[in-house]
């Protein structure tokens, strides 16, 4: 099930929240808020809420063990929980990425053995609830936080549809007093902000990133055909869908636990506007940073070891999360650029904040397009087609099948969504209004999503991962 569809918008989040508000208690609510995002979760493919459930029994029960061991058994109660997990990602996501290097490195030698390649499906949100597992147990384990003694409330904490599938990754510690606290009133004073996010999300997701999707995909189909100008207006159009329909999603995870009580953590704020890499991380995907801060990259040492060790760890953690994102050698060469421009940001930061601001904001949003291409394309060779093309500066040609108006909404579009991602205060800065001409103006938006969406209804980008 997606945000943007119909059975979810007119179906099955009125009778959850209406069901959830109407019930009294802590445990009522737990309850119903866990067996609606089983639901939820369930309606891409019932069998893989047993993994859900497997994880967070799992992780339940090694939490509440590890304050009662110390020394080498309390780190071998913490191994359980890794390597559940772990062992969960491994074999779903990456099983027949490992096996397919293996035969492609055999074969180098001309060597041909055989291998098992299984018919795997990948679980949708899998990458995004055992990190969010794994950083409870962990956090329990380093003492900073203390096990839950009821189940479902980490159950319910767990499989929160709001972001499950595609976050924000939301720690235990961030949402533990709402939890403690989820039996309380209607908590009103966050309702116009959670349905006014809900609804700007919305209109990110549906108006521009899946207008914009409709051009450019099939850019991307065949990389081999693209001339300077479709290799140009696909990766500056993906840079676009990319943001909107991602911060779309948060913007729209953020407003739906709002409407439950439940304050998520901010997971975007303006990453266009960055001044260098490493503000980029800072504000992209802010969850996931914080993550492999706090759970990779500080325990390998951070920069508390030299300046050779610290560029060791920047590449190792960068590496792993463009590995995160997908079983592909092109995310690995996202996540090294996203390292390498990392290393020499901190090598050259003096002289470079020397610079002047926008061309410091200019040069950073060119180099992470330059990334978003190995990021976007299927193959290392699709990516290689497409620099190619953009720098052959031999055919400017527009595609065929682009009439007038075709382009004139395309490059409108851009156009808009660009000024608003570089100027504009992004959602979470909004003040929203409770003015009648502020919900006149949500509530178009809303029927304008709704009428948009009967033509089409795109999965998020995010939810691969």
């Amino acid at each position: 099930m997606i945000f943007n569809s119909y059975i979810f918008l007119l179906v099955f989040f009125p009778i959850a929240w209406v069901g959830f508000w109407a019930l009294k208690g802590k445990q009522p609510r737990y309850i119903w808020l866990t067996l609606a995002s089983y639901l939820f979760y369930g309606y891409w493919d019932w069998r893989f809420t047993g993994l859900l459930l497997v994880s967070t029994m799992i992780d339940f029960y090694v939490a509440r063990q590890i304050p009662k061991h110390t020394g080498r058994n309390k780190k071998l109660v913490l191994f359980v929980s890794l390597l559940a997990n772990l062992g969960m990602l491994a074999f779903f996501k990456y099983f027949n990425f490992t096996v397919d290097s293996l035969q492609s490195l055999f074969r180098l030698f001309q060597l041909s053995p055989t291998l098992p390649n299984l018919d795997i499906i990948l679980p949708v949100g899998i990458s995004f609830f055992t990190f969010q597992t794994m950083s409870y147990t962990i956090d329990v384990y380093r003492g900073k936080l203390k096990p839950t003694n009821n189940f479902m409330e980490f159950a319910c904490y767990v499989s929160l549809f709001p972001q499950l599938v595609a976050g924000p990754i939301v720690r235990f510690s961030d949402i533990v007093d709402d939890l403690d606290n989820i039996d309380s009133g209607g908590r009103t004073q966050m309702f116009h902000r959670g349905a006014s996010m809900f609804i700007v999300g919305l209109a990110k997701k549906v108006i521009i990133a899946d207008t914009v999707a409709f051009f450019i995909n099939p850019l991307f189909a065949d990389t081999a055909v693209l001339t300077s100008m479709t290799a140009w207006v696909a990766i500056l159009g993906y840079t676009i869908q990319l943001y909107f329909d991602f911060s779309g999603y948060s913007d729209m995870a953020l407003g739906l636990g709002l409407l439950f009580g439940l304050k998520f953590p901010q997971n975007f704020h303006s990453p266009y506007k960055s001044v260098d890499i490493q503000d980029f991380w800072r504000r992209w995907h802010m969850s996931l940073s914080a993550w492999l801060k706090d759970y990779l990259y500080i325990p390998l040492g951070g920069s508390r070891k030299g300046d050779v060790r610290t560029f060791v760890n920047m590449g190792l953690t960068m590496l792993l999360g463009g590995l995160w994102h997908g079983a592909s050698w092109n995310f690995v060469v996202w996540g090294a650029i996203h390292g390498t421009l990392l290393g020499i940001t901190k090598l050259i930061k003096p002289w470079y904040d020397t610079l002047n601001y926008w061309f410091r904001r200019i040069l950073t949003l060119a180099l992470v397009m330059f990334a978003w291409i190995f990021f976007r394309n299927e193959t290392y060779t699709d990516s290689v087609n497409m620099l190619s093309a953009m720098f052959s500066f031999g055919n400017w040609t527009m595609p065929s099948t682009w009439n007038f108006e075709s382009q004139i909404i395309l490059f409108g579009m851009m156009l808009v969504a660009s000024l608003i991602a570089l100027f504009s205060p992004n959602s979470y800065e909004i003040t929203y209004s409770t003015k009648k001409s502020a919900a006149i103006a949500l509530a178009f938006l809303l029927i304008t999503c709704l009428v948009l969406m009967n033509y089409t209804q795109v999965v998020f980008l995010y939810y691969q991962f």
